[in-house]
């Protein structure tokens, strides 16, 4: 019984949340929540805090092998007109977005890296989130889900 509820605990836990994840997404700990203005999304692959469903850079995180990779940074996940690496907060006054992207995906989120494209001006924070649509882009024609969690 005791070992029966044990695993249980540990099944629910490793299904509510991989925060490892968040380390390898720019800026993943600091995703703003698109439906709750001031708020972090501690959940950037998820449809919401408390769901196992993923958003479209959920499964698209998923199928980059769960790296940030040059394709991820350049998609548009949640189809609202941005791509996810402008969301996540490069700035593309000197350089593409290509070209940064393609930079990211050699350093696997090295905080020295990120420490020094701060500096640069090269990294902000992020501007939406890249998996829930907020009607931020040029072209939205999305909306976010109804009860996406604040």
């Amino acid at each position: 019984m005791i070992l029966t509820a044990v695993f249980g605990f540990l099944l629910v836990t490793v299904a509510n949340a991989l925060p490892q994840y968040r380390d390898r997404i720019l800026n993943g700990h600091a995703v703003p929540n698109p439906c709750c203005p001031g708020s972090m999304w501690g959940r950037v692959g998820h449809m919401s805090s408390s769901s196992t469903q993923l958003n479209g850079f959920g499964r698209d995180f998923a199928s980059s092998g769960h790296m940030f990779t040059e394709q991820l940074c350049l998609a548009d996940s949640d189809g609202d007109g941005v791509r996810n690496g402008q969301e996540l907060g490069l700035v593309t006054n000197r350089y593409t977005l290509q070209t940064l992207c393609s930079f990211l995906s050699q350093y696997n989120m090295n905080p020295r890296v990120l420490s020094f494209l701060r500096l640069r001006g090269i990294l902000r924070n992020p501007s939406s989130h890249p998996g829930i649509c907020d009607q931020r882009g040029q072209f939205s024609t999305c909306q976010p889900p109804p009860n996406c969690g604040c």
